[in-house]
């Protein structure tokens, strides 16, 4: 008995001295990556989709990786199956996309960038910085030699074995072999050229009159029928839509969001003679302005003449530029201003005579030449002399919203609704609230305007979107004490919880020697349960609930298991299944026979 506490004691010191060994290297080699002292950065992680890691050059352990962070010489980032993330260079406007199931390297030599992809797909726009001063060359490593990619914006996918796919979208790229001799390449990788929609460039589309997409091309041989492919991503691409014999071009009606496509030429057998490389697209939804004063059919009165007109609006987040047109005339010809603005909000019309204006705020987007047009609307300007003023209220009350300034998205389950609260500073004053409300860009005269006694109020809408609230404060003689300024919010449904992953994350499942399987999955927020389902050779052996991320697994023959989880939120809706992962349970045990000590024979 001695002996075998020994020898625990043993362990436990031998287990505590590697563990605190392996801590103090983590530890300390954390603490290099964190401080690079004076090294420059050469590039920051932009716009992050699903979940992205990085390896620093110093590591072995992959980190997850946010918005904003800072990139250094000989780091690795790798993409999950639906991630997604923009790498901008430092000291130029160039940057990179990395495609899902991506990995790529990052290093500097001899005062240029170089890429090593060692694997997926990745988009390079160095085209707009690339004749900036003092920007570094940017470089692809590959099997066939370097290829410069400082004045040309590129597709890039890695092939089989160590080849590199080169697309050249725009500018100029070149390549130096392994001899040395350099070799410039072409805009396209075959005698087939997209004339519409160009691969580099995001579409934008008026988020309220979604049109179809024109597709034109040339180089494809006579006497074939050319169809589009369209998916997801480079692996799942099917025929959307067939072109006419013998014609170069198409309509192709695509929802919003990113899409991978290319074009494929069929014989009148039926035979694939030539396809196109594979590209990606964004379909990009843009809104005009969000109108706030004037309204619709208004009629402002004049307090002098001419009449100063004070307009109001709310722009975008991405938007570059506004436009304010303003009328005289109902057929639009004769303008009275037309003014464009980078971040302003408002703007005074001088020296309005009485009558009837109509007018119209546009957007200008970053990614596109083409502006958003609002809808025309119309006012009216009273002469000064017809103007009856009204006596003022007896006591002004300031009214402000509590919701949807804390919550600008709603979210719903079963229906939409969305849900408005306010505050008042002289509530005894209040008899009746008018709540108004309208989707954006509506017409303002269809608002719906509802009368409550509270200071809240939940009611279901007609479909989710973006919607414009106002509150008016009455009194008992129905006079309005107090108004909210208008605000916007979103309704959408609550989205599905995601898959759980089970821990570790890679490799095989494995029972240990005494036939017991402690399994482990990521913890989702907003979970209530989770399901667990063991099955063997395609067929399902249990499916069992847990409340918790955590399991132990007994009385499991010896073999191979498929096991897969699932999680299921407050509501009862279940989330996509994780990945199946392989559960070994071994054969052997660790369970030691008993040995006979002494045989006493009577």
């Amino acid at each position: 008995m001695k002996k075998q506490w020994k020898r625990l004691l043993i362990a436990a010191l031998s287990s505590s001295s590697v563990f605190a060994v392996t801590w103090y290297w983590y530890q300390s080699s954390d603490h290099r990556i964190s401080s690079h002292g004076n090294e420059k950065p050469l590039a920051y992680v932009g716009k992050v989709v699903e979940d992205i890691q990085r390896r620093p050059a110093s590591r072995l352990l992959w980190q997850l990786v946010n918005t904003g962070e800072p990139l250094y010489n000989g780091e690795a980032i790798r993409t999950s199956e639906r991630g997604e993330v923009r790498i901008q260079f430092v000291d130029s406007d160039r940057y990179l996309d990395l495609e899902p199931e991506s990995l790529i390297v990052i290093k500097k030599s001899e005062g240029e960038i170089a890429l090593d992809l060692m694997e997926g797909s990745l988009f390079v726009n160095a085209k707009a910085g690339g004749a900036e001063a003092g920007a570094p060359g940017l470089v692809l490593n590959s099997a066939n030699g370097k290829v410069d990619l400082s004045q040309a914006s590129a597709s890039l996918s890695k092939g089989r074995g160590n080849s590199v796919d080169v697309q050249v979208l725009e500018g100029k790229a070149s390549i130096k072999g392994n001899d040395g001799q350099s070799k410039d390449l072409t805009s396209t990788s075959s005698e087939i050229r997209i004339l519409t929609p160009s691969p580099a460039k995001p579409i934008a589309m008026d988020a309220e009159s979604l049109q179809p997409i024109p597709f034109q091309w040339q180089g494809f041989p006579s006497n074939t029928q050319v169809s589009l492919w369209v998916g997801p991503s480079r692996k799942l691409l099917k025929e959307f839509v067939k072109a006419p014999l013998n014609q170069n071009q198409t309509m192709a009606s695509l929802p919003f969001g990113r899409h991978y496509w290319k074009l494929v030429a069929t014989s009148k057998e039926g035979k694939v003679v030539a396809e196109s490389p594979i590209y990606k697209t964004e379909v990009v939804a843009r809104y005009a302005p969000t109108v706030v004063f004037p309204t619709a059919d208004a009629e402002i009165p004049a307090t002098t003449t001419p009449f100063d007109m004070t307009f109001k609006w709310q722009k975008g987040d991405d938007t570059r530029q506004t436009t304010l047109e303003v009328w005289s005339d109902a057929n639009l010809k004769n303008k009275v201003t037309s003014q464009s603005f980078s971040k302003e909000e408002s703007f005074v019309v001088p020296a309005l005579k009485p009558g009837t204006y109509y007018w119209r705020m546009s957007s200008y987007y970053t990614d596109s030449d083409k502006p958003v047009l609002g809808k025309v609307q119309k006012f009216a300007v009273k002469p000064a002399e017809q103007v009856k003023l009204e006596p003022p209220p007896l006591v002004p009350v300031q009214v402000n919203f509590t919701i949807p300034e804390t919550q600008v998205t709603q979210y719903y389950v079963e229906s939409p609704r969305l849900g408005l609260s306010w505050k008042v500073d002289k509530a005894d004053q209040v008899s009746l609230w008018r709540v108004k409300l309208m989707e954006e860009n509506a017409d303002p005269t269809t608002a719906s305007s509802v009368e409550v006694k509270d200071t809240k109020l939940t009611t279901p809408v007609t479909k989710p979107g973006r919607y414009i609230a106002s509150i008016e404060a009455l009194n008992k003689d129905g006079q309005v004490l107090g108004t909210t300024t208008s605000q916007t919010l979103t309704v959408a449904p609550l989205p599905l919880l995601q898959a759980p992953d089970f821990v570790p994350a890679e490799g095989q499942l494995q029972a240990s020697m005494d036939g017991r399987s402690q399994l482990e999955w990521s913890k989702i927020e907003g979970a209530k349960e989770y399901w667990l389902t063991i099955s063997k050779d395609g067929k399902q052996l249990k499916r069992s609930k847990y409340t918790n991320n955590t399991t132990a697994l007994k009385n499991l023959l010896p073999g191979e298991y498929e096991v897969q989880v699932s999680a299921t939120d407050s509501y009862g809706r279940s989330s996509e299944p994780g990945p199946v992962r392989k559960l070994l349970v071994p054969d052997k045990s660790n369970v030691r026979a008993p040995t006979l000590k002494k045989i006493k024979v009577n």
